[in-house]
């Protein structure tokens, strides 16, 4: 009965509670009881003080309160696991390393394999067998200990600091190859009704690539439809693969150009750079505005078209836009309901400083544009290189040259303290052809944290007249004077937090150009939570330039009405309308929440009218809402996230989208098994699949099996898995699950009468199994094993245990009961 039962949190379990994942813990509570039956009749006190008399037990009082003697020896010793494989928590000289099935002799000895030697992070004893799963781990470092804790499934090492390998990245235990296809996609439909006429917009956002021998293939696209009207922006369509012995990663096709110091473009070529120098996905800063209807957003970086989304009324937030590179400005278009249009510019410095990972940087290609077609793109070499000078100063430098074009420039970061940044940097370029210019461009960021509440992020850069980005010197017309390019910007960002009285940000941005023209920019908001009740403020102020009297100021209070229902209320303004209103919004459960709400606009007396839910159905991430108003205006808006992975076990979907590196699980061939993961809850498809949509490249990610979504008849033999891949593996975790049916069986002897409180249950080899409880109780983890299993207590005749259960199982019961007899042989 060498089974390990996996509890569901909250799961009501039967008052005998002896399976063998907590047979230690019922060994204390017996050896408490035979702790009172210690042998202190007619011994001294001077007696008591040899600890070695502690060792013996009077046998005839451990019978006369029912318990067998024979348990004595084995509840003496110091807990430990049962005989086999069992998956614990192992903790090494302190630091949690995860779960991993470890195995134990007859004696409770650990098993030092491979597997464990892995997990731990522990160096390979050089004295070994290679036909021996177990290494002679404490004969290499025999001052290690051993805390074993069977009640809590938990293994805890304490080991000498020589046997732990050392941190140099050792890419060799990743896991590398695999493949399969992939399609994420980002779609968003906007339907919108006035009276006779209507409108339509539609936009997706997609990938398609897949990975093969540690290879990524991907394509990007942005598609958008208004109306009658397509366009389909491509981003890029590239091969990229990371030679992790070389730590280097080669990049072909149609990319963007990576240069520490330079703003980069699209190239169609090659290029190669050190792996540290690719930035984690999902570490830009957010992109934030104020729409003032339901709006469509579209994001532009050196004018091509990168993000196009559907957001609501108020606020918005978007945090997972990939930019071409984290030296150019941001454009941001806002599409309103009513037709209007107004744009904003993001300065780079205020998405964040980042400074350059060290390494290196080469690419060769032709010049790309993602809007125009060029039939005479000109050929570009470009190179860097950005390393430590010292730990405090960091020093880049870069350089692009095209036909007709030259630039250079370097700059330095310096951290002076854990808590402030400063990059400066300085640029040169050198533009012939049929307008020949050259100019510099200087730049100058910093950031600083003057404690836990505040907290500045700043930036400059000014350019002289001649400064030329490579986009400007290829694609721009010769009749362009140049003089609507920006001359200089400027931003500033400010955050503040406290407990009590919440967080606020604040941020302003100016532009001028060499026309004279100048915009000005600002942002503020904050938001606090007292008592349960959320409370947040946003502004935007268009101070000058384009889009001037498009402010708006949006005041919001949620209030909880219960655990996942809350009730809002908000007043808006917005381009001279000021709006209110009140809604519901609720989340039953991972997979389904809606919000209803009603808004009235004092200037026209309009009424408006939401409805909207948002569904995660296993393999999608869906959003629909409706809205209504009195001015017969009605809107539909639809929206699916997530991707699709094909591979050789078949089609699997995932509610989110799939990255560089993922992995596929499987969970038996169960249905709807529920599973975390990194990029959140996952769910088993019908061939008991799923997809881990991201995992962190040389790194360790966990994925946990919640057992609550079990069926009630099935053990997971280790329901928690630590995936290690290197970058485009495609890695594959099983999860072992093993069928078990439960009884709790009421024994009698022969005669009738129920066995006696104590009495211990156990195989024919003698291996303990568990003890009888009140009127003749005994709870079996699984009587699958079809060993016979034996009875003995004090004054009764050793007996074999007969039972009989159903032909078969009740999937929906966690144990079953049946009656017993106890036969004596």
């Amino acid at each position: 009965m060498n089974t390990v039962s996996t509890y569901r949190d909250g799961e009501a379990m039967p008052a005998i509670r002896v399976a063998n994942a907590r047979l230690p813990r019922s060994r204390a509570c017996v050896a408490l009881g035979l702790a009172n039956a210690l042998v202190l009749t007619d011994v001294g006190a001077d007696v008591m003080a040899d600890s070695s008399l502690l060792t013996s037990f009077d046998t005839r009082t451990l019978e006369q309160r029912g318990i067998d003697p024979a348990l004595a020896t084995l509840l003496l010793q110091a807990p430990r696991f049962t005989a086999g494989r069992h998956p614990v928590t192992l903790t090494v000289n302190g630091q949690r390393r995860g779960r991993v099935d470890v195995a134990f002799s007859r004696q409770g000895d650990v098993c030092f394999d491979q597997a464990l030697l892995d997990t731990a992070n522990l160096r390979v004893p050089a004295r070994t067998q290679d036909d021996q799963p177990c290494h002679d781990f404490l004969g290499a470092w025999p001052q290690t200990v051993i805390d074993p804790d069977p009640a809590s499934l938990g293994l805890s090492l304490i080991v000498p600091t020589d046997s732990i390998r050392p941190t140099t990245r050792d890419f060799t235990g990743y896991q590398t190859g695999g493949f399969a296809g992939l399609l994420n996609y980002d779609v968003s439909s906007l339907h919108s009704h006035f009276g006779d006429q209507s409108s339509r917009y539609m936009s997706a956002n997609t990938e398609l690539g897949f990975n093969a021998g540690d290879w990524i293939v991907r394509s990007r696209q942005v598609q958008t439809r208004q109306d009658d009207v397509s366009r389909t922006s491509h981003l890029a369509a590239y091969a990229q693969r990371t030679f992790a012995s070389q730590q280097a990663v080669l990049q072909a096709g149609q990319i963007s150009l990576y240069n520490p110091v330079l703003a980069g473009t699209q190239i169609t070529g090659v290029q190669v750079m050190t792996e540290q120098a690719l930035r984690v996905e999902g570490q830009n800063a957010a992109i934030e505005g104020i729409a003032h209807s339901q709006a469509q957003i579209e994001v532009r970086q050196n004018g091509s078209l990168i993000h196009s989304t559907v957001v609501p009324a108020g606020p918005f937030s978007l945090n997972d836009v990939r930019r071409l590179n984290h030296r150019s400005d941001v454009e941001v278009t806002v599409k309103e309901a009513d037709g209007s249009e107004r744009s904003f510019t993001v300065p780079a410095a205020m998405l964040g400083i980042g400074l350059p990972a060290p390494g290196f940087s080469l690419a060769a290609g032709q010049v790309r544009s993602t809007s125009d077609t060029q039939d005479d793109n000109p050929w570009v070499i470009s190179g860097g290189w950005s390393g430590a000078l010292d730990p405090q100063l960091q020093f880049s430098a870069g350089m692009t040259t095209a036909a007709d074009y030259r630039a250079t420039g370097f700059s330095l970061g310096l951290l002076p303290s854990t808590a402030t940044q400063i990059q400066a940097s300085l640029l040169r370029t050198d533009a012939g052809g049929r307008a020949p210019s050259r100019g510099l461009q200087g730049d100058l960021s910093a950031s600083h944290r003057f404690d836990d509440q505040w907290s500045i992020n700043a930036g400059s850069t000014y350019r002289t007249f001649g400064y030329r980005e490579l986009e400007d010197a290829v694609f721009s017309l010769s009749s362009d004077n140049g003089k609507s390019r920006y001359r200089d910007r400027q931003s500033v960002a400010l955050a503040w937090s406290h407990p009590t009285l919440g967080a606020f940000g604040g941020g302003m941005s100016r532009s001028s150009s060499f026309d004279g023209q100048s915009s000005r920019r600002a942002l503020a908001s904050w938001g606090t939570s007292i008592g349960g009740v959320s409370v947040s403020a946003n502004a935007e102020w268009q101070l000058s330039g384009a889009g001037r009297g498009g402010d708006s100021v949006y005041l919001n209070l949620s209030i909880p009405l219960g655990e996942n229902r809350r009730a809002r209320t908000w007043v808006r303004s917005a381009a001279g309308e000021y709006r209110s209103g009140v809604g519901l919004n609720e989340r039953f459960n991972d997979r389904f929440g809606y919000r209803i709400g009603i808004e009235h606009d004092t200037r026209d007396k309009q009424v408006q009218s939401t409805v909207g839910a948002s569904l995660l159905p296993r393999y999608s991430q869906l959003d629909l809402s409706y809205t209504r108003s009195d001015a017969e205006r009605s809107s539909y808006q639809a929206g699916a996230r997530g991707g699709a992975v094909l591979h050789g076990g078949g089609l699997t979907l995932s509610p989110y989208p799939v990255r560089d590196t993922f992995a596929l699980l499987s969970v038996g061939e169960m249905d709807a098994i529920k599973v975390s993961t990194p990029s959140g809850p996952v769910w088993t498809d019908s061939q008991g699949q799923a997809v881990v949509p991201q995992v962190a490249a040389y790194g360790r990610s966990a994925v946990e099996i919640d057992t609550r979504s079990l069926p009630r008849n099935i053990d997971i033999n280790n329901g928690m898995a630590v995936i290690s891949a290197g970058r485009g593996a495609v890695d594959r975790v099983e999860f072992g699950v093993t069928m078990t049916r439960r009884a709790l069986l009421k024994v009698t002897t022969s005669h009738g009468a129920p066995l006696p409180r104590g009495a211990t249950v156990s195989t024919e080899d003698g291996e303990f199994v568990t003890l009888v409880q009140d009127v003749g109780q005994v709870f079996l983890p699984n009587v699958l094993d079809s060993r016979p299993l034996w009875i003995t207590a004090p004054g009764l005749e050793r007996c074999r245990l007969d039972f009989e259960l159903p032909a078969k199982a009740d999937a929906e019961a966690y144990y079953e009961t049946a009656a017993a007899q106890c036969r004596a042989l």
